[in-house]
């Protein structure tokens, strides 16, 4: 029963990061010639949602703080202010 409720649940803005992450980096270990144009018409979505996922992955993995927004769009913002302030710093 479990399992199924699983299926049911909606995946939160992180499970959906980390999976479209996986899903193309399986993909590039399969094909080297592989892109993110390839995997945004894989997976029937845009180019800057797959880019989006990717860079959110990305961050969740070195900034712990990106996993604990509400939603994608305060992560987003908060990397973009981060890089921002890590180029000044330059």
């Amino acid at each position: 029963m479990s399992d199924l409720l699983q299926q049911l649940k909606k995946p939160t803005w992180q499970e959906r990061a980390v999976s479209v992450s996986k899903y193309h980096a399986g993909r590039c270990r399969e094909d080297p010639d592989h892109t993110i144009a390839l995997t945004a018409k894989e997976l029937n979505c845009s180019l800057g949602h797959v880019s989006e996922n990717l860079t959110l992955a990305s961050w969740m993995k070195t900034h712990p703080r990106v996993e604990k927004f509400k939603n994608p769009t305060q992560a987003l913002d908060y990397i973009k202010d981060k890089k921002k302030e890590l180029k000044q710093n330059v």
